[in-house]
């Protein structure tokens, strides 16, 4: 379990660090080659992936209030149970191939004649078999088949998970650094409030008596103290959420991020959707799945053909009653062939209905899967579209001339010609603004996140959107 120490050795940080980057572009390798490799490339990665999952496990990897969002997912691709556990599952489905297209055990018996049965050349007294059955033709290769199927399914599994993990990483980051904007802009504006407060005192020279002016003040002093204080007490909750997701101990101090990358340029949804539809992990997934059971519908149909066993026998034989007989006590040898019958013919044509029923079935949640995976990329461009639009909203509009109007209502309150309830209106709707391009700023980065989950790559910019 990570330790809060801040005084790691460098040489373990390097170390980490090339163990986060293998990690990384081994996962990278792992997605972009499970449709090209062969068992032995994939069996190389797992294994690889493996010994760094268990070197991690060794070497504490230092995070601190500084940390940034490069960081949280280097500790999350090393150290998240749920990653771990479909790597797991990828790794046991993987070692399925290896034996689901051998050849059946091979059957030795032996056996004792309780009553020797007399032969001209003694009596024969042991019987020793070795038997080995061989399945119809290309019956090992489709067990195979649905065996590497599966696996490269599990991985697909394994790769969305990874995916989600990153950015469930991402969402609570850019969800922290909202949360630190807001408490920033809160205590700003009650820094403000202070010295409106001020400003009305020395105009007014209040005394004994307050004046209304101050009261108002002193009301909205209470509002934004009343809002600090549960930002303030929403910071842990939310950063208990990002350890749950590193599983790292409830000591570490997860820090307020300062700044997020925004990246405000627009996106090509055509060539976005057409990315979904080729990379989304869920659908490559469903794909293999597909495989699998058309491998399922094959091996099914093979039921209709006998498998064979061949076997020899030996058999030990004592002295003949006459020891002078030419041959007494030969062991005679016997080969044998047998077949089975594949003549229950209502079996095994409900057997390759099954097959291909769930062969459709996989190949009709492909379809439906494609269709939700489209509605819900068109729904996130939309957002992520609006968010674009709001910032360009507040930022460039709204914004300047919520502060103009702030700066106008003061300058006429100086002068007496406008009320103090006119500067708070207008404080209050310069925070609103100010929060409002904060929440869009956070919204474009968390939905160019999901796009990235949903595509399974980084989003490629175009700037002339269609």
């Amino acid at each position: 379990m990570l330790t809060p120490s801040m005084t790691k050795s460098n040489s373990i940080q390097f170390r980490s660090k090339l163990l986060t980057i293998f990690l990384l572009a081994s996962l990278t390798f792992v997605s972009s080659r499970a449709t090209e490799w062969g068992l032995g490339d994939a069996k190389k990665v797992a294994d690889s992936l493996a010994n760094g999952f268990r070197v991690s496990e060794n070497e504490s990897i230092e995070l601190n209030p500084s940390a940034g969002l490069g960081d949280y997912l280097r500790y999350a691709a090393l150290n998240s149970p749920s990653l771990k556990a479909a790597f797991h599952d990828w790794k046991a489905a993987l070692e399925k191939t290896g034996y689901a297209g051998a050849m059946p055990d091979p059957m030795l018996s032996y056996g004792y004649f309780i009553e020797n049965v007399e032969t001209r050349v003694g009596p024969q007294e042991h019987r020793l078999s070795l038997k080995q059955a061989y399945p119809w033709f290309g019956t090992l290769g489709a067990r195979k088949d649905i065996a590497w199927e599966a696996a490269n399914a599990v991985l697909g599994k394994y790769q969305s998970e990874k995916l989600r993990l990153f950015y469930q990483v991402k969402a609570i980051y850019y969800n922290l650094y909202y949360l630190g904007r807001e408490i920033a802009l809160t205590r700003e504006n009650m820094e403000l409030l202070f010295f409106w407060e001020s400003v009305v005192r020395t105009k007014y020279k209040v005394a004994l008596r307050q004046h209304p002016d101050v009261i108002k003040v002193q009301v909205e002093l209470g509002k934004l103290e009343d809002r600090l204080a549960s930002l303030e007490a929403m910071v842990e909750p939310v950063a208990a959420r990002l350890r749950a997701v590193l599983n790292i101990d409830e000591n570490i101090v997860i820090g307020l991020p300062e700044e997020i990358v925004i990246n405000e340029q627009a996106i090509n949804h055509d060539s976005l959707l057409a990315r979904v539809v080729a990379d989304n992990p869920d659908l490559i997934v469903l794909g293999h799945l597909i495989d699998k059971e058309r491998a399922g519908v094959s091996l099914a149909q093979k039921e209709n053909w006998p498998n064979f066993t061949f076997g020899v026998d030996y058999i030990r034989t004592g002295e003949a009653i006459n020891p002078l007989l030419a041959e007494s006590g030969k062991d005679p040898w016997m080969v044998s062939v047998g077949i089975n019958l594949p003549i229950w013919l209502g079996k095994n044509k409900s057997k390759k209905q099954e097959a291909q029923a769930r062969y459709r079935s996989a190949e009709y949640r492909h379809i439906d899967a494609k269709n939700r995976a489209i509605a819900v990329t068109e729904k996130v461009l939309f957002e992520y579209d609006d968010a674009m639009r709001k910032i360009s909203l507040y930022r460039d509009g709204l914004l300047p001339k919520a502060e103009q109007s702030l700066n106008a209502n003061y300058t006429a309150y100086q002068a007496g010609e406008a009320d103090f309830l006119s500067i708070l209106d207008a404080q209050r709707l310069l925070l609103d603004f100010e929060l409002k391009l904060e929440k869009a700023m956070v919204d474009l980065a968390t939905k160019r996140a999901e796009l990235e989950m949903i595509t399974g790559h980084e989003i490629e910019t175009d700037g002339n959107k269609e």
